[in-house]
């Protein structure tokens, strides 16, 4: 074999130039160590004495070496004793280093990723992982709180076992590379550049090699098949001298030199700059590119990578911040600014738009989302460049090549579109506007292009209109679960707190319930005005940051408008305000229970038979002043009754509490819920199953319809599972039985009430849910159409019964039920009372306006009822209401 210089671990010498005692490498030939009069100084910059052999063996071309594929003598993995105590170190984060990382920003899970340790005594242990991810070797460096080795220490990795056999080394950071080598590998000479980089830059996958010397033939095989650049620190070793960039190129790896900072020679690098909160372009360096001379021939120039463009493309960005486009015959300035693609991000569509980052010379760095369409049109793109106030002269011919040369960089990430907040059911991170969840509950945050990468995903989060984006936005407002339901019970009382807090946490896990069940019941909050329906339900809104604009459903909705609102948000719940009976799209409501959308011709289909979905992916609540007169969809509701109250002292103050409260945001309880995910996977169908059963056994000599059991079982099932767990208390017990009876008792008494309801479809049912709509609608008066005598309600039926017959028929679309079937019903609805005690003549105001509100006026045929039984069989309310003009 030629002469070699001798590798790790055999001992560096005395430099005989400048006497540094450990920095001279020497020479060796079959494994035996020539004279040590021959080695090289590694102290490159300052000394830089080399003394080779006095044999042709070693003068040979690059053309003519034997590329070695790794270490000739076997290697050793640390045992099983070592491995253990590296990954115990591996969760150290203790060390000056991590410490000064954090100091940074630097997370401490990107350390660890990145398998950065302390050891018992305070060192930094860069740990090396090799392709197949096994510990190979570890480094251990100590550092001063400024992020500067300390120099008293000698760095040093594994001592050697004393059999022959040897530990290996690799690049610190092969364990990381893209397994599909599509991600361009920047190689460093630090473990701490490498580090702190890659956390500044994560478009790139960043490998250290240990020295300006250390990408030996052992190492390089990962590097094989990717484009590569060398970032070298600003230096002679790092520039000229450095052994590595002569390996690249011996192995025939696809690379480049970048020199970041030209203008220096003192060893400043990367890592450095962001100490200084500097973040360089790294494609905007200088390159340094080989001028094709073979690196022992005499006739080598000093500089051998000598500065250049852009040699390898008709696109030439030049110093003076400009573009410059090869054209037939001269090159042509078309741009005043250097142009980047970051990301190229598809939606659920395949709609592609790209992030683009224009830079200047002088001037603030622009970025610019287009369209893909645009992209590929000079003349769109200079419409849109120009707005930015740079200048762009391209022909279609000029940003072809301006294309070819940026996606020849290969230096863009490919990130998915969502339009949508809430889950992103592939990658289950939940999408805020500002922030993104983790199934863990870890928050995680946007770059400046609003894209998040967690795991192999990077996710540009949703661009919507400000409103939309505050309902959604994460605040830093610290509050849990436990204490907003204390507040929210305390305000609203248990009875009707109790079941939208299961269906919000319902609604946080919808997409696992619907795999489960195929369906996804709608939470009905029904009251009249002023009972605290509509805050309620608003309170859940501000649990995804802040409230919810109001949907009037009385506005001039369109069938699509509806849908696509609540296909907006996936995992959250969406409130409609004001639903009537016969609203033109109450079928359309009804179909989020089976979760069906909307279906259309494609926009940008040329086929007629083509059609898209719009998917329906939120909770639907709803708030009304009726009963649903629909069957089918009342079944498909969680009908909650809201009851006419007076507010207790205690009540108003939680109230207020909780209104304050919210307006600081919410958003951190759905942080705290999401974080359990994978226990509500795990147990959701076993909780369902139990509730279900349990809620049936309630009934058993009933006979209900299944769907009420399911609708409730399904709305429960999450809050069961976490309240079991401790991680919510809803109840005031912490047994599972306990909870468990808690949970069936309430259940039971909201599905006896809703099948109560339903079932009753009397003529009395069908008058006084009309007479409600027309007290709602203020056409029946107080004093003029009824009024209360202690317990009991005056009906004053001869001016009634015309106003009601007309509102029966646009409610019913039939005749109404004439007068004396009406009057038969309430007499033995009244029974014992008698005839005479129940129709008699009472006295009523004039409806004439005058001053006088006596009842003056005697009306034969009138009614007397007594008001609590039709106010609680038939939910009458004639006292509360909204004034005219809300």
């Amino acid at each position: 074999m030629p002469y070699q210089f001798e590798k790790h671990p055999k001992k560096k010498g005395r430099c005989p130039s400048c006497g540094d005692p450990k920095s001279f490498r020497y020479y060796e030939k079959d494994g035996v160590r020539l004279s040590e009069e021959f080695g090289k100084c590694e102290r490159t910059n300052s000394c830089g004495h080399h003394s080779k052999p006095n044999s042709p063996s070693i003068s040979t071309t690059i053309l003519s070496v034997n590329v070695s594929t790794g270490s000739e003598n076997a290697t050793l993995l640390p045992d099983v004793y070592k491995q253990e105590q590296f990954k115990t170190w591996n969760e150290n984060q203790e060390s000056a280093f991590h410490v000064y990382c954090q100091s940074l920003g630097i997370t401490k899970k990107h350390l660890s990723k990145h398998s950065v340790g302390t050891d018992q005594k305070g060192r930094t242990v860069f740990i090396l992982k090799n392709e197949k991810k096994e510990i190979v070797n570890a480094k251990w460096i100590l550092y001063k709180s400024d992020g500067h080795r300390d120099k008293s220490f000698n760095s040093h990795s594994l001592k050697q076992p004393p059999d022959g056999k040897k530990y290996g080394m690799c690049l610190y950071g092969e364990d990381l590379l893209d397994p599909d080598k599509q991600r361009t590998v920047i190689v460093v000479e630090s473990e701490k550049t490498k580090v702190i980089a890659s956390f500044s830059y994560p478009q790139f996958d960043w490998v250290a090699c240990g020295s300006a010397n250390g990408l030996t033939d052992a190492k390089i095989t990962p590097l094989k098949g990717r484009k590569v650049i060398w970032l070298c620190d600003a230096d002679k070793a790092g520039r000229q001298d450095a052994s590595s960039i002569k390996n690249l190129e011996k192995h025939g790896i696809d690379f480049e030199v970048i020199d970041l900072f030209p203008e220096r020679n003192d060893g400043y690098d990367i890592a450095d700059a962001i100490g200084d909160k500097q973040l360089p372009d790294i494609h905007y360096g200088v390159r340094m590119v080989n001028l094709g001379v073979h690196l022992d021939s005499p006739k080598q120039k000093k500089d051998s990578y000598a500065l250049n463009r852009s040699q390898y493309s008709t696109v030439d960005y030049r110093k003076d911040g400009s573009i410059w486009v090869l054209g037939k015959k001269n090159w042509e300035n078309v741009a005043n600014f250097h142009l980047f693609i970051k990301y190229c991000t598809e939606d659920e569509n395949q709609l592609i738009t790209w992030v683009l980052e224009l830079r200047p010379k002088n001037g603030d760095t622009v970025f610019l989302e287009v369209e893909h369409d645009d992209f590929c049109s000079s003349k769109r793109m200079k419409n849109l460049i120009t707005a930015k106030q740079l200048s762009f002269k391209a022909n279609d011919d000029h940003l072809s090549e301006i294309h070819a040369h940026l996606f020849a960089l290969k230096d863009f990430s490919k990130a998915v579109k969502i339009n949508r907040f809430g889950l992103h059911p592939e990658s289950e991170l939940f999408l805020f506007a500002n922030h993104a969840v983790t199934p863990l509950g870890q928050i995680i945050s946007p770059d400046e292009f609003g894209i998040v990468s967690y795991q192999d995903w990077c996710i540009s989060i949703p661009r919507t209109n400000t409103n939309k984006r505050h309902r959604f936005t994460l605040s830093a407002h610290p509050i849990k679960f436990n204490d907003w339901f204390n507040l929210f019970q305390g305000a609203h009382l248990k009875e009707n707190a109790f079941l939208p807090a299961c269906f919000y946490i319902m609604s946080l896990f919808r997409d696992i319930a619907v795999y489960q069940n195929g369906f996804s019941p709608i939470l009905y909050a029904k009251g009249p005005a002023g009972t605290g329906k509509s805050s309620i339900i608003r309170s859940l809104t501000y649990l995804f940051g802040f409230k919810q604009d109001d949907i009037n459903l009385k506005s001039k909705n369109t069938d699509a408008a509806l849908i696509k609102l609540m296909s907006q948000s996936s995992n959250t719940c969406l409130w409609m305000d004001e639903f009537v009976n016969n609203l033109p799209q109450e079928g359309l409501l009804q179909a989020a229970y089976d979760n069906t959308g909307y279906h259309k011709t494609a926009e940008s289909s040329r086929n007629k038979t083509e059609t898209e979905s719009i998917d329906i992916h939120s909770a639907l609540m709803l708030t009304s002043n009726y009963l649903p007169q629909n069957p089918i969809f009342f079944s498909r509701c969680l009908f909650i009754p809201i009851e006419s109250q007076q507010k207790t002292k205690e009540q108003i103050i939680a109230f207020t509490r909780l209104s304050e409260l919210q307006e600081n945001g919410l958003g951190m309880i759905t942080v705290e819920l999401l974080k359990h995910r994978a226990l509500i996977k795990e147990s959701y169908s076993a909780a369902y199953t139990t509730l279900y059963n349990r809620l049936k056994a309630c009934f058993i000599n009933e006979r209900l319809p299944e769907r009420l059991f399911a609708n409730m079982a399904l709305t429960m099932a999450c809050a069961f599972v976490l309240a079991c767990e401790g991680h919510i208390a809803l109840c005031e017990y912490t047994d599972r039985e306990d909870i468990l009876d808690e949970f069936t008792e309430i259940g039971r008494k909201y599905i006896s009430r809703q099948h109560s309801i339903q079932n009753d479809t009397s003529l009395l049912s069908e008058f006084f849910g009309t007479l409600q709509v027309m007290f709602d609608q203020h056409l029946i008066h107080e004093g003029i159409h009824f009024r209360f005598d202690g317990p009991l309600l005056y009906l004053r039926t001869p001016l009634i019964y015309t106003i009601f017959m007309e509102k029966y028929r646009r409610i019913y679309y039939k005749e109404a039920p004439d007068r004396d079937s009406i009057f038969q019903e309430i007499l033995q609805m009244e029974a014992p009372r008698t005839e005479k005690e129940v129709i008699k003549t009472i006295r009523f105001r004039q409806p004439e306006k005058n001053e006088n509100k006596a009842p003056t006026q005697a009306i034969t045929n009138s009614l007397s009822i007594t008001y609590e039984y039709v106010k609680s069989k038939y939910d009458l309310d004639l006292i509360n209401r909204q004034p005219k003009n809300f």
